[in-house]
């Protein structure tokens, strides 16, 4: 065991250098990691796990379909109230596919968190609810942006709510920096993939919610929301969303996986809202508002070519390397993706063509090949 942790702290600061900048408040870094996985094991002992009989590949392959709504369509064509409830309760939840790869997390935060959101509501400014895919709610959008730009900037919302928005934002950098914590000891090759972006951000500019780049604000929700999959994000990356509110529960519908996840305030549930159609239902006991942490696809698309502009080189080794091993046709839709999403007008179906390579950086097998499941 001691051997095992002496190794997980090698790999994460050395190799993947996920602790890079940590506060380790005079401690250590080594030691102030260890100390952070110790508590997070410590609070996973009762963790209650679910395993689905689907692959994450899978998922996310049909997530890519051109046909959104046809995607949807096939997604829903069930009752909900069916499904299986994940009801709330102070152990953590884990939903992996089946073979252990993350799909969902639920967790409960520290009282402080929604207390601060729900004190700091005040600071948003009031619009008139209208119907969208949230439900009937006040949407808007804060934080980093690249849709119809050549380089990432903060939303038009974000700019016309100032000084509001930022001072919102501010006052919920802890929530921001727990969600970040534990997205880190979750999935730290994620983590180190959304914060790769930071050196190349213009001046003045920088992600809003911690690891995540920007967030959706959906305030004063008491209906259903639309089944939707959120076709900007990243495909690979995790959301992060809690609540706050007089409600006293509502629920996270995750179609393709037949799961409602119950949550209530002070729970936040990650989730891939790229692949996962999804939707909040049963809104109870009063008004809910909700902030939604993402990351989209664009800002990293321009990333990775600003890293190869200066370096040469790709996420994989030197710039072509990897491509070269592929026929010709494979590299020319390669080069002709890249152009096509960073021109595009909207990156709403753009696509980022390094994609597949994240299956192997963060979801193929940690420990060797397994076992098919027999079926």
């Amino acid at each position: 065991m001691a051997a095992e942790l002496q190794q997980r702290l090698d790999y994460l600061i050395h190799d993947l250098k996920a602790y890079e900048g940590f506060n380790h408040r005079g401690k250590g870094l080594r030691n102030a990691v260890k100390t952070q996985l110790n508590w997070w094991a410590k609070t996973q002992q009762d963790m209650n796990t679910i395993r689905v009989p689907y692959l994450f590949e899978d998922l996310w392959k049909a997530a890519r379909a051109r046909n959104h709504q046809q995607y949807i369509a096939q997604a829903t064509g069930q009752d909900w109230r069916q499904f299986l409830v994940l009801e709330s309760d102070n152990r953590h939840l884990r939903i992996e596919d089946k073979r252990g790869h993350l799909l969902a997390y639920r967790f409960r935060l520290p009282a402080i968190y929604t207390q601060t959101l729900n004190d700091t509501d005040y600071l948003i400014p009031p619009l008139p609810p209208k119907k969208h895919q949230r439900g009937i709610t006040v949407n808007r959008h804060w934080g980093l942006w690249k849709k119809y730009v050549k380089e990432p900037r903060l939303t038009s919302d974000h700019y016309s709510d100032l000084p509001f928005s930022q001072q919102w934002l501010d006052a919920n950098q802890g929530l921001f920096q727990h969600l970040s914590d534990v997205l880190r000891l979750l999935e730290p090759e994620m983590f180190v993939r959304y914060t790769s972006i930071n050196p190349f951000l213009p001046e003045g500019i920088q992600p809003a919610c911690g690891a995540w780049y920007a967030c959706a604000l959906n305030q004063g929700m008491t209906t259903d929301g639309e089944a939707h999959f959120d076709h900007s994000d990243y495909y690979c990356g995790l959301n992060a969303v809690t609540g706050w509110g007089d409600y006293t529960g509502a629920k996270l519908i995750l179609w393709q996986l037949g799961l409602a996840i119950e949550n209530t305030p002070r729970d936040a549930i990650l989730f891939l809202g790229r692949i996962l159609t999804h939707n909040s239902v049963d809104i109870q006991g009063g008004a809910r508002s909700m902030v939604d942490a993402f990351v989209h696809q664009a800002p990293l698309i321009w990333k990775d070519r600003q890293h190869k502009e200066l370096t040469g080189y790709g996420r994989k080794g030197k710039s072509g390397k990897a491509r070269k091993e592929g026929k010709g046709k494979e590299k020319a839709a390669y080069d002709i993706a890249v152009e096509d999403a960073e021109n595009a007008e909207s990156a709403m179906d753009a696509e980022d063509p390094g994609t597949d390579e994240e299956l192997g950086v963060m979801y193929t097998l940690r420990l060797g090949e397994a076992e098919e499941d027999s079926d």
